[in-house]
């Protein structure tokens, strides 16, 4: 077993909504608000006569639902999948749910925090085997944001678990629930308080959601002032597929972590914000109107 203590900086990984971050974790994402009724059937629906700046707007998030390979905007904060890894990359956030037995297991669900790393890797131990295989410890990083517990199955080398675990300085979601749409996000901790770094946290937090799937594409990532708070937005837009023949719905939706410049504390909300429909025919993307 190779292990090394706390690396100055830590390379982040894109992710496939597995463990943790504001409004869902792989286990128990947050769903959007509501769901759009599929549209009702029809066929041979004209293209959009004119478009105008918001149609043009529109369309151009609809192909990229269709196309499926352009998920967030230039500038957004994707982690790259590391070279080094040919199989399986599993990285996930630690939740309290994985160490609640009873009750306990029942309740709020959340990514645990600590700022010692012995607490992380016992943490990471039981959670330690993979698909019925005791992963390895090999590695352990840290920055100030966080602990990342590397393992490596027994029998299949080729694959990696990541196991992090938020340093409570940085982000503590104990206040937290990863199953509501709507609430508290937990609390900020780090110092100082700013649009910026606001603004990677959702990000951040954005890969381990149901929204880093298939079906779902990012239209914007921004971050604005509103009295006391610090309010950043990832506006979205969710593909909902209609009958055979007929116009599909996009439902545009916003996800939302407000952060009091004060205290720290986040709130998370995910509201619907309006839908058009849109079908793809013959391999060309149009607008549905009527």
């Amino acid at each position: 077993m190779n292990m090394r203590n706390i690396l100055a900086s830590m390379a982040m990984i894109t992710l496939a909504a597995c463990g943790g971050g504001g409004g869902s974790g792989s286990s128990a994402p947050a769903a959007a608000t509501s769901q759009p009724a599929a549209a009702p059937a029809t066929s041979g629906n004209p293209p959009a006569a004119t478009p105008s700046s918001t149609a043009t707007a529109d369309l151009g998030l609809a192909d990229r639902l269709y196309k499926g390979d352009a998920r967030t905007p230039s500038g957004f904060d994707v982690e790259a999948r590391p070279s080094n890894v040919f199989g399986t990359l599993s990285t996930r956030h630690l939740k309290n749910t994985d160490f609640a037995t009873g009750p306990q297991s029942a309740g709020p669900t959340f990514e645990v925090c600590t700022n010692d790393m012995a607490q992380a890797i016992a943490w990471s131990e039981t959670q330690s085997t993979w698909n019925g295989m005791y992963s390895d410890l090999v590695e352990v990083r840290g920055d100030s944001r966080m602990f990342e517990v590397i393992r490596v199955p027994r029998f299949d080398s080729t694959a990696m678990l990541r196991h992090r675990v938020f340093r409570c300085d940085y982000l503590d979601r104990s206040g937290s629930d990863l199953r509501a749409d709507i609430g508290a996000a937990g609390s900020f901790n780090q110092r100082p308080l700013n649009a910026d770094e606001l603004e990677k946290l959702g990000e951040y937090l954005w890969q381990f959601t149901m929204y880093n799937n298939s079906d779902f594409v990012v239209a914007s990532s921004s971050t604005a002032t509103a009295g006391g708070s610090l309010v950043h937005t990832i506006r979205m837009g969710q593909l909902v597929r209609g009958a055979t023949g007929s116009c599909d719905t996009v439902q545009i939706m916003d996800w939302t972590h407000s952060l009091n410049s004060s205290t720290g504390a986040i709130a998370r909300e995910t509201t619907n914000v309006r839908s058009f429909r849109a079908q793809l025919a013959s391999g060309s993307t149009s607008l549905c109107t009527g």
